[in-house]
């Protein structure tokens, strides 16, 4: 078994509004048997994990925080992902992840002060292409989302 690192990043396009990374959206810690078949492993909003196939989660991972600021008040915001999103190539001879789904709240609203939170859960799913993935490592996802209001 390989013992694999993962996390991943949100980048958000928006205008007149910073985006704050409260908690980043994580998988955890996984070890990944062999990669002949597709595994996934599903993290909800709420952080219950679950995984199938070829994927032990050794680590549990955390769903993503998030805050807009900057935004007018009492606004609601339609969150709208970009998927599938894969993970970069950094690690020579290594399969790509891929962020399958997300679980993610379709719209939020801002407060009086013109601050908007959501969470994010996900499905992360290996290529099962049967090429190995290398660890101890890291493997990053840029996952962008629009938002507009």
């Amino acid at each position: 078994m390989r013992w694999i690192g993962l996390a991943s990043c949100l980048i958000c396009t928006w205008v007149n509004a910073d985006l704050l990374i409260d908690t980043p959206l994580t998988f955890g810690r996984m070890a990944i048997s062999d990669n002949n078949q597709v595994s996934s492993t599903t993290l909800t909003r709420n952080g219950n994990q679950s995984y199938t196939g070829r994927i032990l989660v050794i680590e549990k991972g955390t769903p993503g925080a998030y805050t807009l600021t900057g935004l007018p008040a009492f606004t609601t915001l339609s969150l709208t992902p970009s998927l599938p999103a894969y993970s970069a190539l950094t690690i020579p001879g290594s399969a790509q992840f891929v962020i399958t789904a997300l679980d993610y709240p379709s719209t939020v609203k801002a407060d009086i002060n013109g601050d908007a939170q959501f969470t994010l859960g996900g499905t992360l799913s290996t290529s099962g292409n049967g090429q190995p993935y290398l660890g101890p490592a890291d493997y990053q996802i840029m996952l962008n989302i629009d938002i507009s209001y």
